[in-house]
């Protein structure tokens, strides 16, 4: 909301729209520190699944060639 008010404007930001920045960058800061997590537990299982020579599954890069040449 903050940012959509500034594009009508040539105003300096409200305090309101300071505060709603700063709350919305503090939760998208947590929720990237969220995903970045997840994404290693993905990657950490990913090179689990290769190692044990897993077939290849959705949503996963295959190795390729297969027979590593």
């Amino acid at each position: 909301m903050a940012f959509f008010d500034q594009l009508s404007t040539t105003s300096m930001p409200t305090q309101t729209q300071r505060d709603q920045y700063r709350y919305a960058s503090e939760a998208l800061t947590a929720l990237l520190d969220e995903l970045r997590a997840i994404d290693a537990d993905v990657a950490e299982i990913e090179s689990a699944l290769d190692a044990t020579g897993a077939p290849w599954t959705p949503g996963r890069i295959p190795q390729w060639p297969p027979d590593g040449g």
